[in-house]
């Protein structure tokens, strides 16, 4: 069976994701899968060859390309969009509990929220800390 249409639809999919955060996170992984995409089209029988080669090429990307991508982040104007939620605020549209995560919208966007107490539906939050996923935040008394 042939898996290379895997490969590529992870790949697409993980630069879709990229150019929709511009974290420089998943560009690698998705130039990655690609290559274990052509691969595993040019050689369907080696089921090994396109893991191995995802990985590899995964890791040197990352490796190599880590000073540039760090200078970029650096440079004068350039606003990291996994920071971008800080300290705005939002409303939460799903209970989050210390335990559980909940639902928040900030602006437009909508976001899995933890937070360190109770919070209900309609709860006015401000985000204090943000990751590639989950947003922390705390009510607005």
């Amino acid at each position: 069976m042939d898996f290379w249409w895997l490969w590529l639809i992870a790949g697409i999919l993980l630069l879709v994701a990229e150019m929709i955060t511009g974290t420089f996170y998943l560009l690698w992984l998705g130039v990655a899968a690609m290559v274990a995409a052509v691969l595993a089209y040019l050689f369907p029988e080696n089921y090994l060859l396109p893991p191995a080669a995802a990985s590899v090429t995964g890791l040197l990307l990352i490796l190599f390309t880590k000073p540039l991508t760090t200078r970029l982040r650096q440079a004068r104007g350039y606003a990291d969009p996994a920071h971008q939620l800080t300290n705005k605020e939002g409303e939460v549209l799903e209970p989050i509990s210390p335990t559980r995560l909940g639902i928040v919208r900030v602006g437009t966007e909508i976001w899995s929220a933890s937070a360190q107490e109770d919070l209900e539906i309609g709860q006015r939050v401000l985000v204090v800390a943000q990751s590639s996923t989950v947003l922390k935040v705390v009510p607005i008394k």
